[in-house]
């Protein structure tokens, strides 16, 4: 594959997985639940995918933790739908390379910088900004629930680098599975009808098997920096949807601690890039 294709399925990759907000927003069930069959189908679509089938007797210890990391952080943001903006969800979980920075001395012996504590800051500066807006109780445990699978977001992408030289899919792959498992308690009546089913079949397919695959080809052919800045269309287009679908608009606080996250991740990616370093490995979450 060419970069140019690669960068192709990065933009593609990044516009499916902000349909989230309104595909979820749009059903009538559980949040739990709805994480539990869409990963469900997710991990049937990218099994079916995969040259050789998916073979759990071949994952190595840190795929099979970044694979219950997947499936914590696909339940707390589902969630996080549900009880706060899609604005809020997105971007709060985007608040990953905080997390990364952090525990990468711990987990990967990486280094993490002076330039690295001011950039943390900002974005902690800017993840306060959310819980400044009125919120009630539930928009208010729907950002918790947002920050919390942003940490297991940039979890999963350190143990995914505990081993680079492989794709990560499989460990991907057993997140869906497991996502689906630990959901299952959240089935029950009021079921879904019709057209809810047809959604999560939507969800399970072109909004997380399928960019997930996407993302895993082309990962290895572009640079870190060209990870970072086509996937932030995500935190962009998801809230853009929900709001053009069913009006819904973040607050004003929430508005400008979006753009404090989603900036303070760019530039940081930038100044990484300018010093030859690696960008951060949360974005591998989606490898």
């Amino acid at each position: 594959m060419s970069r140019v294709g690669a960068l192709g399925l990065l933009f593609l990759a990044a516009i499916l997985w902000s349909a989230s907000g309104i595909l979820v927003k749009g059903l009538q069930w559980s949040p739990v639940a709805i994480a539990s069959a869409r990963g469900l189908v997710a991990g049937i679509t990218m099994s079916l995918i995969l040259p050789g089938g998916f073979r759990p007797s071949r994952l190595v210890g840190a795929q099979i933790i970044s694979g219950f990391c997947l499936a914590i952080l696909s339940i707390c943001y589902v969630s996080a739908l549900k009880l706060t903006t899609a604005a809020n969800a997105i971007v709060l979980q985007y608040s990953a390379p905080l997390w990364v920075a952090l525990l990468a001395p711990w987990i990967l012996g990486e280094r993490t910088s002076g330039r690295d504590w001011f950039f943390i800051g900002l974005i902690f500066g800017g993840v306060g900004l959310f819980f400044m807006d009125g919120l009630s109780a539930e928009g208010f445990w729907g950002n918790i629930l947002a920050v919390v699978s942003g940490f297991f977001f940039g979890l999963q992408a350190l143990f995914l680098r505990r081993r680079n030289n492989y794709l990560p899919v499989g460990g991907l792959i057993l997140g869906c599975y497991l996502t689906f498992f630990l959901g299952l308690w959240a089935w029950g009546g009021p079921w879904p009808g019709f057209s809810d089913w047809l959604l999560i079949l939507i969800l399970g397919v072109f909004q997380m098997g399928l960019p997930y695959y996407f993302y895993g080809l082309a990962a290895p052919r572009v640079t870190s920096l060209e990870l970072v800045l086509v996937t932030m269309l995500e935190p962009v287009l998801n809230p853009l949807w929900v709001y053009l679908i069913f009006g819904e608009e973040p607050g004003r606080m929430a508005f400008w601690g979006g753009l404090v996250v989603i900036g303070s991740v760019t530039l940081w990616s930038f100044f990484k890039k300018a010093n030859g370093a690696s960008a951060q490995a949360w974005t591998d979450k989606k490898s």
